[in-house]
């Protein structure tokens, strides 16, 4: 077991973010290692290069590169290689297998990924439309929706929106509300609709670190009487009732439910674009939440 801290240099000629993904990925499977991430972007020159290679003699360790630029990737590792430094450049295996795919030579473009083109655009678009249509916004006008999110209070609708937005899918999100009838927009739509369910324990939880942050410095079972409205949202027993109605409320749409209790946002995303590219599924639910789609109540 290695106890000291990794020195991890990642060079990229762009924003580094691939580079920051790849060793987010990796790095999760080694728990027992950490590592300090030296970050080098927005690398374009032999200077740059140069001062690069005087940060990694200060603080010497191993590094990813995604630079593409053949000039500045080959100044690196001859420099690496001065002073016993590994590197690896994470595109390498990845250019070479498309070339010999596509019989063609990559271009090398810096930053190649990051264009102002339609796919920009497109995002750019999506991200004003999550805006303008978050917690049951606009609601009367969802006809032009990539999906429709629908869950209780807290259910992690809205960042979900923008991380789909950031993937150029316009999302809008409209709260299930117990007793409150749905909007007309919503029973309108004909598009993809979701809804998103969660363990009512863990809603409970949430629910209660929320109201907390709200009123600061007062634990909720010493609030003032002013602050009985809140009980309701808190209680367990109504958290879950609340839930399996919205859950017979999906059914009884036909709208698939996605159970993000221990999912992160991307995975969320990830299975509802895989419900947006696969009907089946829109009719059935993401294949892993096979075993929460019974009607019923909810285990805590």
């Amino acid at each position: 077991m290695n106890t000291r801290p990794i020195v991890l240099h990642l060079v990229s000629e762009a924003t580094g973010q691939t580079l920051e993904a790849v060793v987010r990925a990796c790095g999760a499977q080694f728990r027992e290692s950490s590592f300090l991430q030296r970050n080098w972007n927005l690398v374009r020159s032999q200077i740059q290069v140069g001062r690069v290679l005087a940060g990694i003699a200060a603080e010497p360790g191993p590094v990813l590169s995604s630079l593409t630029t053949p000039s500045l990737r080959d100044a690196l590792r001859a420099g690496c290689r001065g002073m016993g430094v590994q590197v690896e450049n994470i595109l390498d295996s990845t250019i070479y297998f498309l070339e010999r795919e596509t019989g063609t030579r990559a271009e090398r473009h810096p930053g190649g990924q990051y264009v102002m083109d339609d796919e920009y655009r497109r995002r750019i678009d999506a991200m004003q439309y999550v805006v303008g249509h978050d917690d049951g916004q606009r609601v009367k006008s969802l006809e032009d929706a990539d999906v429709v999110l629908v869950g209780v209070s807290r259910t992690s609708k809205t960042p979900t929106c923008f991380y789909l937005a950031n993937r150029g899918i316009r999302a809008a999100n409209v709260p299930l509300v117990q007793g409150v009838p749905l909007p007309e927009g919503l029973l309108e739509y004909r598009g993809t609709v979701v809804g998103l369910m969660i363990d009512p324990h863990t809603l409970v939880e949430i629910r209660r670190s929320r109201v907390g942050m709200m009123l600061p410095g007062r634990k909720f079972a010493r609030r003032r009487v002013s602050d009985e409205s809140m009980r309701p949202y808190v209680d367990p027993t109504r958290v879950q009732e609340e839930l399996v109605w919205a859950r017979r409320l999906c059914a009884q749409h036909g709208w698939p439910v996605i159970n993000v209790t221990h999912r992160s946002v991307e995975e969320t995303a990830a299975a509802i674009i895989d419900m947006m590219s696969h009907p089946p599924l829109r009719r059935m639910g993401h294949p892993m939440d096979a075993g929460n789609m019974r009607a019923g109540p909810e285990k805590p």
